[in-house]
């Protein structure tokens, strides 16, 4: 009944990163995978050792990794740099 992956296709031209966790058995990696190769550029994948919640927790610093090297290939460091800043209200 949900299947997000059956829209990926149409997510371009918006950047794409798409993190999967390896040995996730919630959201299926098999599935993720499946999806990822059907996405349009630009997109990037970013393999997560770990289960369904690696991402989130021992595995967060890749995941944030991962995620704001995308955002700086696609802003600019300068922005990612203002958009942190103001974050953390610098």
């Amino acid at each position: 009944m949900y299947e997000p992956g059956i829209w990926i296709s149409r997510v371009s031209p918006t950047p794409l990163l798409l993190v999967v966790a390896r040995d996730d058995t919630v959201t299926v990696a098999d599935l993720a995978l499946a999806a990822y190769e059907q996405a349009r550029e630009p997109k990037r994948l970013a393999l997560i050792p770990g289960g369904h919640f690696a991402p989130y927790t021992d595995q967060f610093v890749l995941a944030e990794a991962a995620a704001t090297g995308r955002f700086r290939e696609h802003l600019g460091s300068n922005t990612v740099n203002n958009i942190f800043a103001h974050a953390n209200g610098k």
